[in-house]
């Protein structure tokens, strides 16, 4: 009886640990996705097999997603940083010493996405298909990381009243 009573309890025991671990791991990861490193970030067209990344140079870009409206200078008088900026129709890309350093879209035209993830969401996405970022008002948002960071980064969604997204970008403040 007592060989019983010893081999129910570790079953017992055994089944507690099993349940509680699965708890924590599935806990752990619907919990939302505070940061990503910058490498994970792609932007591409629906249609196009090539995507853009942070740091990517202007050729790249403009073999990935075509030839820009316009191409004009940038200056930011906060960061004093000069460089190039690519406007397309619904989209700016903004490259300081030819590296892709920030953008804004805000055409359904782009894809914005996490490459480990192959998920991408464009501009009338709803906030339910956002990866789980955190939401706050009406921006969802995402803290960017690199090996050698000095500033702030982020991806930004910005939603309307319905959730949908209306605006997305990508800022190192």
């Amino acid at each position: 009886m007592n060989r019983v009573y010893i081999k129910k309890a570790a079953i017992l025991v055994t089944t507690a640990v099993v349940l509680s671990a699965a708890y924590l791991v599935g806990k752990s990861l619907l919990k939302p996705k505070v940061s990503v490193d910058v490498s994970e970030l792609e932007i591409k067209l629906p249609t196009g097999l090539n995507s853009v990344k942070i740091g990517s140079s202007q050729k790249a870009v403009i073999k990935a997603l075509g030839q820009p409206k316009q191409i004009a200078a940038y200056s930011s008088q906060a960061n004093y940083k000069e460089g190039t900026v690519l406007n397309y129709n619904g989209a700016k890309f903004i490259f300081i010493h030819d590296k892709l350093t920030n953008f804004e879209i805000t055409s359904h035209k782009y894809r914005v996405g996490l490459a480990s993830t192959h998920k991408y969401s464009s501009i009338g996405s709803l906030k339910s298909d956002l990866p789980h970022f955190k939401i706050q008002d009406k921006t969802a948002f995402l803290d960017v990381t690199n090996e050698d960071s000095t500033t702030d980064q982020y991806l930004e969604y910005d939603l309307n009243d319905n959730g949908q997204v209306t605006k997305i970008s990508y800022a190192d403040y």
